[in-house]
């Protein structure tokens, strides 16, 4: 009678004991590896607009480049390097904010990648942060830091340059004298890194197309959650 009393209780917890092991992590702070977008032109993430000529202009994110998603905060960091053809080092140290799952009226969407689709895309209606190249350092306008009325996209598809799971952004940028200058652009997309936490909804853990169904379901619970 104990012995089969016992293999009741273990049968019981099997259950329990196989869904701790099988769900997976989450975390309020979310890590991404940064890699280029890639055009008909040269293969890039970054794009300086006015500051050099030609393929010079066009910077390659490095290994170590990260996108850091705080949900809880509602912002996000994207911190890392890019070099040029020319060996020319960029250093980026950006942050995000004013987190929105939808753009409103009054904002534009960047719609050379995938279409646009609030269920699955964040938004970032304000950044800060500074570029420094061959020690010259450029700041985003505090005043008016992103062009054409767009935000900071993020998503399946918010790739401007390739559709992927990535992001996108139109920088207006100052000079080191304070001076502004054409907006430059960065195009990414995103992997997330691997041993870190991920908002993943039970039982989600395979990467690659589960990406989408990973960023929609930490949606979903930040939507109930406010």
């Amino acid at each position: 009678m104990v012995s089969w009393t016992r293999n009741i209780a273990l049968a019981a917890a099997a259950p329990v004991a196989l869904m701790a092991v099988a769900a997976p992590a989450s975390a309020s702070t979310i890590d991404y590896d940064v890699s280029d977008a890639t055009d008909s032109g040269c293969s890039h993430g970054l794009w300086t607009n006015s500051v050099g000529s030609g393929c010079d202009r066009r910077y390659s994110f490095q290994d170590g480049t990260k996108f850091t998603q705080d949900t809880d905060a509602g912002t996000a960091t994207f911190t890392g390097t890019a070099v040029n053809g020319s060996g020319k080092v960029a250093k980026l140290d950006l942050s995000f904010s004013g987190f929105q799952d939808a753009l409103n009226s009054n904002q534009g969407y960047k719609a050379g990648g995938g279409a646009y689709n609030p269920s699955t895309m964040d938004f970032y209606s304000s950044a800060a942060g500074t570029i420094t190249i061959g020690g010259k350092k450029f700041t985003i306008n505090p005043r008016d830091p992103l062009a054409g009325n767009t935000t900071v996209q993020i998503g399946p598809g918010a790739n401007d340059k390739t559709g992927d799971f990535g992001g996108s952004a139109w920088l207006n940028i100052l000079n080191p004298n304070g001076w502004s200058l054409p907006h430059w652009d960065i195009n990414f997309d995103l992997a997330h890194t691997p041993g870190t936490p991920v908002p993943a909804p039970g039982g989600a853990a395979l990467f690659g197309l589960a990406l989408i169904g990973l960023w929609a379901g930490r949606r979903r619970r930040s939507i109930a959650a406010a």
